[in-house]
């Protein structure tokens, strides 16, 4: 049987239109096959009639017809072309990529398919002979009488004229990639293939003779020999080469791999019982690079010398083919029983070193069989004391019945970031010296790739190009695997990533019954930060047999066990598999169950409990905004879903605020007014918190608007209310003035005290911010009183810690420790320690004021502490820039900077814009107190 590799088996070239017209052929033929096998024997008149639809349908075919037509469009547009790409890589000569890579790409094209037109040619010549055949079919007529016999001799006469076709279609298909077959067996199979032609040609004369010569000996005997013929597969020569490939220019991260490797592989071969090694991972890992850089190492040069061999097993098929390559390897001379002469071989010619790159492709095979027949060829040659015996292949299992030098430490890992980016500049030409946010976007891609090394050294290739990293950022986000790919034509595991992943998930489903793995890998690929043991306990009843599923994805190395037994899947990986293979409907269901629950589960807060009570949502927070987020974007927008992502919101709101959910929601409630106006708010008052103001007055203003055409009043002064607080933080005060005032008139009017207090609240903290404390000592404790009267002990304890910082600008200090430690007490008393962590941070400050330095740097130590230890963030991040303060005052200036700088990069990475620039101011007035 012809085999050729999976990238060249499919072309690169209207690799859709030629696989579907294969398909569509092979469907109608096989269709045809079984009209004619299932035949009704006992009536001649209805044989005739089965045979001749049967012919019609076959000579309808356009998979035969249109191959000869396409060749001949092709050979034509070729000429008329040519000339129009060359003139075109000219003309765009010094034009960036990919602008200048797009006629050179096509240019390409051309160039490879004129190779192939010649073989492809011959092929069409043999298949409209093979159409003859069809014809003749369609035209016999079976005499009288003769119905059961000639029915099965033109039974088994289409099978093997049927077999031959097929096999003209293989090689048709397979041309594109002639470069990597020997010609002159390339030639042989065609002549093999005419030879059966002839041969079934004469059968089929004899079968129209029959009745005349009644010689059914003759026919049967020329049947049968031509049936034995289309069952012998034919070998084809792979072009391979006594030198070993060389190692790989650019290659980081592996020095601990290639040390172990070269050390057993010296240890044991000077002993005389010469190591049998395995280098395992997962897909794009860099097995094949690990293995040629091994093979050229100093001490194995010189150990081995030219004794050296290399052999991709990609293009194989099974131990036959294997044994076949290592004969012409090795230039063992032709014999029945190669194996022995490849042994006599390796006996006879000292110490050898022999590495099988790619062996999954002959041996993970869901034939037990040729599985069998390898592990037996393997264990063969380990048994050669002078071969030393490396394999590269997928998964995390090795082959049985061998001793194994390096089990412990065969599976292979991802790059570490620090080789991915030496791996990315050295191939791209990048360095930490280049733009700030460029460099940014280097580190983003490496980590956004899990630090693949295969996705990792594609993605430097397009930066090599001329793409600038952060377009490469843009451009992973949107397409993510289908992007990494060296060129537009690469199609190979070597330079797609997707490609890669397929052969693997191939693999998986041919190896192991069911699709259950593949649906757990669908599920897996839906969490990022991995499927958790409680998670996966849970879903045991919507699977037949999960652990066996599970044992299927580690052994091929699709996923890996994470640090807390979580089951794991690279990026890559993760995103080819959401793209090709998404969750069954039950799967998704229990999904959405499960996953709804941990929202709810949520905190809402800083309450006392918060830190307890967030220990299971912290750990699934980026699985559970992952999974919404494909719920937003692939179902119809539900109650239950709005108020998973609202659970989701009230959990980060004081932690790490984000957006990205509401706003994806946001899209999807177009005819859902209420649930809009809802969505909005929230993105207004995150955006509030996160300093983006003017994303925060959009969201306001369309939330706004929308309450009011539902005539939702108090929607809309809550609105306004946070248009003041928005505006207010701008220093916008008369605006926000106006909005509060606006806000708490409407909320007096609806008798809604609560939001009214909170509108004088607002209205001290602008008279605060401008220093008008008299307006704001009188906004202020009115507000108090007027919480206390409703038993808002929260909000009263806000407005007593505003004026803890009113006495303390007024430098009255003793009221102000008074009102702080006051605060303190309320937000202990109601649970809120975010609040009590503010009140620290106020008595902290205080003393800084006071130039009480010590008990200054004990108060905001231990208000970062709390914070840290209750998980609040952006309270951490406020302790640091306080401590900047103290640091400041005390004189201690480089302390005082690098202190500025770290909240300065924390507020950048929670997006909380005037934070940073309050830290840029923070920096330049240190320079200027230097100078």
């Amino acid at each position: 049987m012809i085999k050729a590799s999976s990238r060249g088996i499919f072309g690169r070239v209207q690799k859709k239109k030629e696989t579907a017209t294969i398909i569509r052929h092979y469907l109608a033929a096989c269709h045809a096959l079984s009209e004619i096998l299932q035949a009704k024997h006992d009536k001649c008149g209805l044989f005739e009639e089965d045979l001749g639809s049967v012919g019609r349908a076959l000579i309808s075919c356009p998979s035969k017809n249109d191959l000869e037509l396409e060749v001949r469009n092709l050979s034509s547009l070729y000429d008329g072309i040519k000339d129009l790409i060359r003139g075109m890589v000219t003309v765009t000569e010094g034009l960036p990529w990919p602008l200048k890579a797009v006629p050179q790409t096509f240019l390409q094209i051309v160039q490879h398919l004129e190779k192939g037109q010649a073989v492809a040619a011959g092929i069409t010549q043999l298949l409209t002979e093979v159409q003859t055949h069809w014809d003749l079919v369609a035209e016999f007529h079976a005499p009288d009488g003769s119905n059961e016999k000639l029915s099965a001799h033109a039974a088994t006469f289409f099978e093997v004229l049927f077999t031959v076709f097929i096999r003209l279609r293989v090689l048709q298909a397979a041309h594109p990639v002639a470069s990597r077959i020997a010609v002159d067996s390339y030639n042989a199979a065609l002549i093999e293939e005419s030879q059966r032609v002839a041969l079934a040609m004469r059968a089929l004369e004899s079968a129209r003779d029959w009745t005349a010569s009644n010689d059914i000996a003759d026919v049967k005997k020329e049947l049968q020999v031509l049936n034995q013929s289309a069952t012998t597969d034919i070998t084809v020569d792979l072009d391979v080469c006594s030198v070993p490939p060389p190692k790989p220019n650019v290659f980081h991260g592996r020095d601990d791999n290639v040390k172990s490797l070269v050390e057993k592989v010296i240890q044991h071969s000077t002993r005389q019982a010469a190591a049998n090694l395995g280098i395992l991972g997962n897909a794009g890992l860099g097995k094949t690079s690990l293995a040629q850089t091994v093979m050229w190492e100093h001490p194995i040069v010189e150990h081995f010398g030219s004794r050296r061999f290399f052999l991709s097993c990609e293009p194989l098929i099974d131990a036959t083919g294997v044994g076949a390559a290592l004969s012409k390897l090795f230039d063992v001379p032709a014999s029945k029983d190669k194996l022995h002469g490849i042994i006599t071989h390796l006996e006879s010619h000292g110490r050898t070193l022999l590495v099988l790159d790619n062996l999954e492709t002959v041996w993970l095979v869901p034939d037990d069989r040729a599985r069998s027949q390898l592990e037996l060829l393997l264990r063969r040659l380990a048994a050669i004391p002078t071969l030393t015996l490396i394999i590269t292949s997928r998964g995390i299992v090795l082959p049985r019945g061998i001793s194994w030098a390096n089990v412990a430490s065969a599976t292979i890992e991802p790059f570490s970031a620090k080789a991915a980016l030496q791996t990315f500049d050295d191939i791209a030409g990048t360095s930490e010296n280049d733009e700030e946010n460029e460099r940014a976007a280097v580190v983003e891609l490496i980590k956004d790739v899990d630090c693949m090394p295969l996705a990792v050294t594609l993605l430097a290739q397009l930066a090599q190009y001329g793409e600038k990293p952060s377009v490469l950022l843009r451009h992973w986000k949107k397409s993510h695997t289908t992007m990494l790919r060296s060129d537009p034509l690469a199609s190979g595991r070597e330079t797609n990533v997707a490609a890669s992943i397929a052969v693997s998930i191939k693999l998986l489903t041919a190896g192991f019954n069911g699709e259950e793995p593949l649906q757990l890998l669908s599920i897996c690929a839906h969490l990022p930060a991995g499927l958790r043991t409680s998670v996966f306990d849970q879903l045991e009843s919507h699977f037949k047999d999960l652990d066996s599923a599970r044992c299927g994805l580690l052994s091929l190395a699709l996923i890996s066990v994470g640090p807390q037994d979580e089951l794991k899947v690279l990026s890559p990986i993760r995103h080819f598999v959401l793209g090709a293979h998404p969750m069954t409907a039950d799967h998704s269901a229990a999904m959405r169950r499960i996953y709804f629950d941990i929202a709810a589960s949520a905190p809402r807060g800083s309450s006392e409990e918060f830190a307890t009570k967030s220990v299971s949502v912290a750990a699934e927070y980026e699985n559970l905004k992952v999974f919404l987020l494909h719920l937003i974007n692939t179902e119809e927008p539900s109650q239950s879903l709005i108020d998973a992502v609202n659970a989701i919101f009230y959990y980060t709101y004081w932690m790490a605020p984000s957006a990205t959910l509401w706003e994806a929601l946001r899209s999807r409630l177009d005819c859902h007014a209420l649930w809009l106006a809802e969505c909005c708010i929230h993105i207004g008052r995150i955006y509030l918190q996160l300093g983006e103001y003017t994303s925060a007055s959009n969201a306001l203003f369309q939330a706004c608007d929308i309450s009011r055409q539902e005539c939702d009043r108090r929607s809309a002064a809550y609105c306004a209310l946070l248009l003041g607080d928005c505006q207010q933080r701008q220093g916008f005060y008369e605006a926000a003035v106006q909005q509060y005032t606006a806000a708490r008139d409407t909320f007096l009017d609806l008798q809604d005290d609560l939001n009214a207090s909170a509108c004088l609240m607002q209205l001290g903290s602008i008279a605060l911010s401008q220093e008008i404390y008299g307006d704001a000592k009188q906004y202020l404790t009115s507000a108090r009183s007027a919480f206390a009267g409703v038993n808002q002990r929260l909000y009263a304890a806000n407005c007593t810690s505003m004026l803890g910082e009113l006495h303390t600008k007024e430098g009255d200090f003793s009221m102000a420790e008074t009102e702080f430690q006051t605060a303190q007490s309320e937000y202990q008393a109601v649970g809120n320690q975010w609040g009590s962590s503010l009140c620290m941070r106020g008595l902290g400050n205080l003393r800084r004021r006071q130039q009480d330095f010590p008990s200054a740097e004990v108060l905001l130590a231990s208000a970062r502490e709390y914070s840290t230890r209750l998980g609040l963030p952006l309270s951490q991040v406020c302790c640091i820039y306080d401590i900047g303060m103290l640091r400041r005052d005390q004189g201690r200036t480089e302390e005082a900077l690098e202190a500025f700088r770290t909240a300065k990069q924390i507020y950048k990475r929670m997006g909380i814009a005037d934070s940073v620039k309050k830290c840029e101011r923070a920096i330049a007035d240190l320079g200027t107190m230097e100078m």
